[in-house]
Formats: structure tokens, C-alpha cells, sequence
């Protein structure tokens, strides 16, 4: 399978990068070819349209995520909580995918990796269901990290290697 990890954490080394770290470990060791665009140290600029409100196609960085988003059939967002939602820089990512909104329809699994110093992870979890709903995705799994630093996580990285490593063909072939 083809798996795409956006990163979206301005922290370095941030715990959500950790665990998208530790999904890309597992899921590797599962077979599956993954690649990771960093959109949290490399931010993408914002969504613009012009005077008559129609999108302004973003730069070749951009164009190129979409592409790798079309063609993967797994995608997993990470992001650490920002007042009771995605960072701004995984948010910009979202706000792009207008850019390909039907082409990235369909037959998609969706992995939601959070990290926060909360454990009130509703408002975030209902964010990134109504984007999984709307595209028509899978929800295909979460790890969502509470109460972390990047000193003191837990069994949470293992969790998120499991979780990629359970990306397997015959998984897969048995869904």
C-alpha cells in the first residue's frame, strides 16, 4: 500500500512527529511503501483566490503533495492540538486539498495522529471525522496522546507503530 504521513508540528522534535516516526516504522516493516512530507518544519503558505473568488493554484511544493495525496491509498495526518484543533500548518494542507477536492474522493484510508498536554480530544476528533465523511475516506485508526512531552510518552509510540504495522496485504485483503 501507498502510504503518505504529513507531519504537522512546528515543534522539533515534536511528540506528533514521534508517533508519525513510529506509524512510518511499523508500517514499513509491514511492506508498505511510505513517504513523509513535513508540513509542520516546511509550513505551506496559505489557500489564496483571486478577485473573483476562484482558487489560485499553490506552488510546485504544493502540486506535488496533492499529486502524492491522489495516489496514495492511505493517509495519515499528524498534528499536535492547537486550541482544540489541528496545527495551522496541517490545517494548510486541508485548506489545499480544495485545489484536487475531487480527485481525492473515494477509496482512501484516513489515520488521525494527536498529541496534546489535554485529553479533551472531541473538538479535534470531530474536525478530522467531518474532513474523512466529506472526502468519502476510511477512518482507518487514531493515536491520540495525552498528557505528553517529548520526555514523557508512554506506551504511545508503540501503539503507533502497531497501528502501521497492522497495514498488511493480507489486512488489507481481508477487509
Amino acid at each position: 500500500m501507498k502510504f503518505l504521513v504529513i507531519t504537522g508540528s512546528a515543534h522539533h522534535p515534536g511528540t506528533s512527529t514521534l508517533l508519525a516516526n513510529k506509524l512510518v516504522d511499523g508500517a514499513k516493516e509491514a511492506g508498505n511503501d511510505v513517504t513523509v512530507f513535513d508540513a509542520g518544519q516546511k509550513p505551506l503558505p496559505p489557500l489564496q483566490v483571486d478577485k473573483d473568488n476562484h482558487l489560485i493554484p499553490g506552488n510546485d511544493r504544493i502540486q506535488k503533495l496533492l499529486a502524492m495525496m491522489v495516489n496514495a491509498d492511505v493517509l495519515a495526518f499528524a498534528t499536535p492540538m492547537r486550541y482544540f484543533g489541528m496545527s495551522a500548518q496541517l490545517k494548510s494542507v486541508i485548506d489545499h486539498m480544495l485545489e484536487r477536492d475531487q480527485d481525492l474522493h473515494g477509496d482512501k484510508q484516513a489515520i488521525l495522529l494527536a498529541s496534546s498536554q489535554s485529553e479533551n480530544f472531541d473538538p479535534l476528533k470531530s474536525e478530522f471525522k467531518a474532513i474523512v465523511d466529506h472526502m468519502g475516506w476510511t477512518y482507518a485508526g487514531q493515536i491520540l496522546a495525552a498528557h505528553t512531552s517529548v520526555n514523557h510518552l508512554r506506551f504511545y509510540p508503540d501503539l503507533a507503530f502497531q497501528l502501521g504495522k497492522s497495514f498488511t496485504k493480507e489486512a488489507v485483503a481481508a477487509k
